[in-house]
């Protein structure tokens, strides 16, 4: 499972998960079932060899959301949902939204006391008792009616949905998208009382891309035989595509093409406030890169908006922060300029 907390944005591997104003939950849950996938079968041969030879057959892809916030229907969530799933290409085959509101902070620092080692920091609860256990129930539900989980993944769906309940009892602060399986992914999270509609969107489509990404560090430890830790210098590249592609997403949605102004705003005003900080610093940063990679001809829109980059490990040597073309991108990613009121990397900037 990954996480991101809300203004840092950092995201953390949790294994075992197959993962405002006052909220009334919906009694039905939405769901949208897509059939771009054709049910396949190969006829055998014979009798005798037709338990052998034929291909098991594909499962439709479902899509599913659930809101138990007001002012979000699940019929809106479902389609932030399908906005983020249809822009992949290689999605997974059950994709899962859920969202649910938090009261007032109680305590200004995360308490993992209280979540079991999580991070969070504890908020009143907006749900009634009943919206609560609704909204347990819901994730549960999902998680265990999954098909096509292997038997290892499928042992540990007890501990992560038990991890789940304790954030939504206990009003833990968190955005982060559960993988139970290769091909069931989600994107849940906790709407603060602080945050706006247009807030909660944005991190929701974040963290709908940690679930599309198929390849992350959790994934990739087993393949390339190393420790998941020993690559935490590559978090900075999952995390700026990340939260380019909700910022994309989120223009593209509303019809407008000014994304790439927002993203230099928002690391200019944060490098004003702090000259001095690193690449390693916020996701604000962080995808302000990758406009410079873009610029720089490193890397694609096209290939961070589809999931490309994921769709295998060789990311994690590419992006190495050891090679010398992403060496230069960390010494020249605050070189925004602001001129007319455009935020931009200068021609300088851009050929390093």
């Amino acid at each position: 499972m990954r996480f991101t907390a809300v203004g840092s944005l950092c995201m953390l591997t949790l294994l075992g998960v197959t993962g405002c104003s006052a909220s009334k939950s919906e009694s039905i849950p939405v769901e949208s079932v897509t059939t771009n996938q054709a049910q396949t079968s190969v006829e055998p041969n014979s009798t005798e060899t037709a338990e052998l030879d034929a291909a098991p057959e594909a499962r439709e892809p479902t899509r599913i959301a659930r809101s138990f916030a007001e002012g979000l229907p699940s019929q809106e969530l479902l389609r932030w949902s399908e906005i983020a799933v249809d822009a992949m290409a290689e999605p997974p085959t059950d994709f899962m939204g859920m969202i649910w509101p938090i009261g007032a902070e109680l305590d200004e620092t995360p308490d993992p006391q209280v979540f079991d080692g999580d991070p969070f920091r504890e908020h009143a609860p907006v749900l009634s008792p009943s919206e609560t256990d609704e909204a347990v129930l819901y994730f549960k539900d999902w998680q265990s009616g999954l098909e096509g989980c292997e038997t290892g993944e499928v042992k540990d769906f007890d501990n992560g949905a038990d991890r789940v309940e304790r954030w939504i009892r206990g009003g833990a602060d968190v955005a982060t998208a559960p993988d139970p399986c290769f091909d069931s992914r989600a994107a849940v999270a906790a709407w603060t009382s602080e945050q706006g509609k247009q807030d909660i969107k944005h991190i929701f489509l974040h963290e709908s891309y940690h679930a599309l990404q198929n390849y992350l560090l959790k994934q990739c430890a087993p393949i390339l035989g190393r420790e998941e830790d020993s690559m935490n210098e590559l978090r900075w590249f999952a995390e700026g595509t990340a939260d380019y592609f909700s910022m994309y997403m989120q223009a593209q949605d509303g019809g407008s093409d000014d994304y790439v102004q927002q993203i230099l705003e928002r690391a200019h005003l944060d490098l004003l406030g702090d000259p001095g900080m690193s690449l390693n610093a916020n996701t604000y940063v962080q995808t302000a890169a990758m406009v410079l990679m873009i610029e720089r001809g490193l890397i694609t829109e096209e290939k961070i908006i589809d999931g490309s980059y994921f769709h295998n490990c060789d990311w994690i040597d590419d992006f190495d922060p050891s090679r010398p073309d992403i060496a230069a991108v960390f010494d020249d990613f605050d070189k925004i300029e602001k001129s007319g009121g455009r935020y931009f990397y200068s021609n300088q900037a851009i050929k390093g």
